[in-house]
């Protein structure tokens, strides 16, 4: 079965961010009581954060992001974090990878872990060492890890997350 996600997480008021950049940004939860919010990444919103940050260079490996979005998710994360998650699953194999900037600066990644290498402690894989960064935490709770605590084992792809999230409304409509 696949999983294919990209996008960025964080508190709401890093989302919020993403969502004065572009109007194709929309930000979920993914689980009704959770603190963590995401902004799916699709091509229309990366073009929108291209045009404001430009393009950059795209990474040799790893994450599909250029330096230009790593940019911006920098900008975003004055004041908070954000961190930035994709995965690419198929039949077992694939790969996941995520980057956390802090308070405008980069603290973690990009770093990718191919599933070949799934032998290793779940604590250690790119996509939980990042939502720990941004204060997901596991204890006391009956989740696995920090991808499942904050809902990413429930949506496969983008579309799942549209039919399925809870969809926070635009700011302009508060």
């Amino acid at each position: 079965m696949a999983h294919a996600l990209r996008l960025f997480a964080g508190p709401l008021m890093t989302m919020r961010v993403f969502e004065q950049a572009s109007r194709y940004a929309r930000i979920y939860a993914l689980r009704p009581a959770g603190s963590m919010f995401v902004v799916p990444l699709d091509d229309d919103l990366q073009d929108d954060l291209h045009r404001l940050s430009g393009t950059g260079d795209w990474l040799d490996d790893g994450p599909r992001i250029s330096t230009g979005d790593m940019a911006f998710a920098a900008r975003a994360s004055q004041g908070a974090a954000v961190a930035y998650l994709e995965t690419a699953y198929f039949g077992g194999a694939g790969e996941q990878s995520a980057v956390l900037w802090k308070d405008g600066r980069l603290v973690l990644g990009p770093l990718t872990m191919a599933l070949t290498a799934a032998r290793r402690p779940r604590s250690l894989w790119p996509i939980n060492a990042a939502l720990r960064g941004l204060g997901v935490k596991t204890e006391g709770t009956q989740f696995a890890d920090e991808f499942d605590a904050i809902g990413l084992g429930e949506y496969r792809s983008h579309d799942d997350i549209a039919a399925d999230a809870l969809l926070v409304r635009p700011r302009t409509a508060l």
